[in-house]
């Protein structure tokens, strides 16, 4: 088989642009910030539960379920006056 230097050549030409690393790493800030309060999330919800259920307390998994949402909106609050 016969070797075709022109299409090599042609391939070597179009190199990807260069990696945004500032883009990069906000991407994988917002990410680890996601991780960080759907974790924390989770704990807030497992504990309601365990008040709901175990310690029949419906009170306190009221009050933990309520503070999820009031807390997320006084964190985009917060998030958008540093900005």
């Amino acid at each position: 088989m016969a070797k075709k230097p022109a299409a090599k050549a042609a391939a070597v030409e179009e190199l990807p642009p260069a990696m945004d690393y500032a883009q990069h790493n906000a991407t994988y800030e917002g990410f680890m910030q996601m991780v960080k309060w759907g974790i924390i999330s989770a704990i807030v919800i497992v504990l309601a539960l365990y008040a709901f259920i175990e310690a029949h307390q419906p009170l306190i998994g009221g009050l933990l379920l309520l503070l999820l949402p009031v807390g997320a909106v006084v964190l985009m609050v917060t998030n958008t006056r540093r900005s």
